[in-house]
């Protein structure tokens, strides 16, 4: 899959959720099994939530150098408060941003090659 293909996928999947009249979500999976997952819905704008479960410490590092993220910035934990994903919040114009976010975090933190194959899973409620 190359790169413009990719970004096609991910505005068309994102401008669906920016548009939707109730929460909805949907789930960037590459063919190596990792994923950038999105939530939102009109009134919301589009958040970007990379749960750090699925991440190596190496990959947490290399999110962490995407001016984007910052050490604190996500949703904790309410029993340990510990960080749990990070995330970032878009709003409906930004679309095209959200898209580039997604490419980068990809190829920069997860690793992906310049020809990795995605797809994309909605849940439009």
């Amino acid at each position: 899959m190359n790169k413009e293909e990719r970004f096609k996928l991910f505005k068309t999947n994102l401008l669906k959720i920016a548009e939707a009249k109730s929460p909805s979500f949907v789930i960037f999976e590459s063919s190596n099994d990792k994923f950038v997952q999105f939530a939102g819905f009109r009134e919301m704008g589009l958040m970007c939530d990379i749960p750090l479960a699925g991440l190596t410490k190496e990959e947490r590092r290399r999110l962490l150098t995407l001016k984007e993220f910052s050490g604190d910035e996500g949703t904790k934990n309410t029993g340990t408060k510990e960080l749990v994903s990070y995330q970032k919040n878009f709003s409906g114009e930004d679309i095209d941003r959200a898209v580039d976010l997604t490419e980068r975090i990809f190829i920069k933190v997860l690793g992906c090659p310049s020809t990795y194959n995605v797809e994309g899973k909605l849940n439009l409620q």
